[in-house]
């Protein structure tokens, strides 16, 4: 389906009625991945949770830098609260996923979202990116192993081109000043991960301020793992995680 003249979105709906909507955005560095990539990751994710997803596809860099990968973020919301009701999706419960530079894209839409006055109630956060500075956020011990730093430089260098945008809320959350009043997060980490440290140091960051935050750390897993229910066991549990912290948030309320 089409938010609008440049997103296409893939909306999974796991039973009828009127159901509470996660908005999905995909991991890939902001250059690479699309809703195809990361079909399984949001299949199990709404079969587990009961929830719909909205898997979204923004528009990629070099082609499109950063603010447009938020902003495509902003303009599927703003679709589900205008039209989510015609599609049976409870507008008044919303949450946000995503993995990697997605979670950095989702992290980015909490923060628009507290400005734009449009309540969240949660954030699920896959091994996000959450800060542009390499000299905290890469974890030396494994670097290399399916990221690399050159990759990470890289990645940044499409998305952010202009230097005085690299330190915005919006690309690199743990440089923004207050972070009181966001959604409640779940923050999911891959212990064999470089950029793990940048999901510790933002659930810290969000404890800080206040927001309630569950980290699961997952022993011997990689970056990009939680792609993968259909052939990894702890994607499966990583994704169960995820949908028991939507039950909690969305469809307890409802029994």
């Amino acid at each position: 389906m089409a938010v609008n003249s440049r997103v296409q979105a893939r909306l999974y709906r796991p039973t009828e009625g009127t159901l509470p909507v996660v908005l999905f955005f995909h991991g890939g560095g902001w250059v690479v991945g699309s809703i195809n990539t990361h079909d399984h990751m949001c299949r199990e994710l709404a079969q587990r949770s009961g929830c719909a997803v909205l898997n979204v596809g923004y528009r990629l860099a070099p082609e499109q830098p950063f603010p447009a990968a938020v902003d495509d973020a902003e303009a599927a919301l703003s679709w589900v609260r205008g039209h989510g009701a015609e599609h049976d999706l409870d507008v008044d419960r919303l949450a946000v996923a995503g993995d990697s530079a997605g979670g950095n894209v989702a992290a980015a839409l909490t923060i628009r979202a507290r400005m734009m006055g449009v309540p969240l109630r949660l954030q699920l956060l896959f091994y996000p990116v959450t800060t542009t500075d390499l000299g905290v956020g890469i974890d030396p011990q494994y670097e290399g192993l399916v990221l690399s730093r050159d990759e990470l430089v890289s990645h940044q260098d499409h998305y952010l081109p202009n230097a005085t945008d690299r330190h915005s809320a919006e690309s690199s959350p743990l440089d923004c000043a207050d972070l009181r009043g966001l959604p409640e997060a779940v923050v999911v980490v891959a212990e064999c991960d470089p950029i793990a440290p940048q999901g510790l140091r933002y659930a810290e960051a969000l404890r800080v301020a206040d927001v309630p935050v569950t980290v699961h750390l997952h022993r011997g897993s990689t970056h990009g793992f939680a792609q993968f229910p259909g052939a990894f066991e702890k994607a499966r549990t990583a994704l169960g995680q995820a949908a028991d912290a939507l039950q909690r948030a969305f469809l307890d309320e409802r029994a």
